[in-house]
């Protein structure tokens, strides 16, 4: 009964979201100066897609935090997810701007955001149905190969003639992908997320 009731507390929003907020200042900041050049337009982009997650928030809390709290923390820790993934990989988005490759490259980075939101059911019934659990093993051996080829790439990178940070922004990117598809299952309600459980 405590549990539950610890739970169901109102959630406090000056801790959520300024802790989100101050998380995802440090990632903008990172993610508007590398690589070198062009810092203020890249700073502006990033704080109006932070300013817009802010909203949200804001509108979520007012909604969500005094009724239905648990709902809150959910949707508040997929908006904090998602502003990392967003501006894990801007970086390697901006090191191809300006050139041909610039283009297919925010293509795909709208492709996996979109793939992530399509694929949430599937990827949460994977966490809480217990008939797929076995699949759940899959998921830290697949961060366990994008780390290992994010080191191997910004080792091979250093002996090239290439940028010093594009092995990082390449690494940061892979990260930022794979938590699009770790964020999405929170946008769920708790009513469908309970179905998924028995499908």
């Amino acid at each position: 009964m405590a549990a539950q009731q610890y739970i169901n507390k109102p959630v406090k929003a000056d801790n959520l979201i300024l802790f989100t907020f101050f998380l995802h200042l440090l990632l903008l900041l990172g993610a508007s100066a590398v690589p070198e050049g062009q810092f203020f337009f890249w700073l502006l982009i990033n704080l109006t897609v932070e300013a817009f997650i802010m909203f949200r928030l804001l509108l979520l809390w007012s909604r969500y935090s005094k009724c239905a709290p648990r709902r809150y923390n959910s949707l508040q820790l997929y908006w904090m997810l998602i502003g990392l993934s967003f501006f894990g990989m801007i970086p390697f988005v901006r090191a191809t701007y300006g050139t041909v490759a610039f283009w297919p490259f925010l293509i795909g980075t709208v492709c996996i955001f979109l793939l992530g939101h399509l694929k949430k059911e599937t990827i949460a019934s994977i966490f809480v149905n217990p008939h797929k659990s076995h699949q759940l093993v899959k998921w830290p051996k697949l961060l366990a190969v994008i780390i290992i080829i994010g080191i191997i790439i910004m080792a091979v990178l250093r002996f090239t003639p290439a940028h010093p940070n594009l092995g990082l922004s390449i690494f940061m990117y892979m990260i930022g992908g794979f938590t699009v598809f770790c964020a999405t299952p929170f946008s769920l309600d708790e009513e469908r997320i309970e179905k998924l459980k028995s499908l």
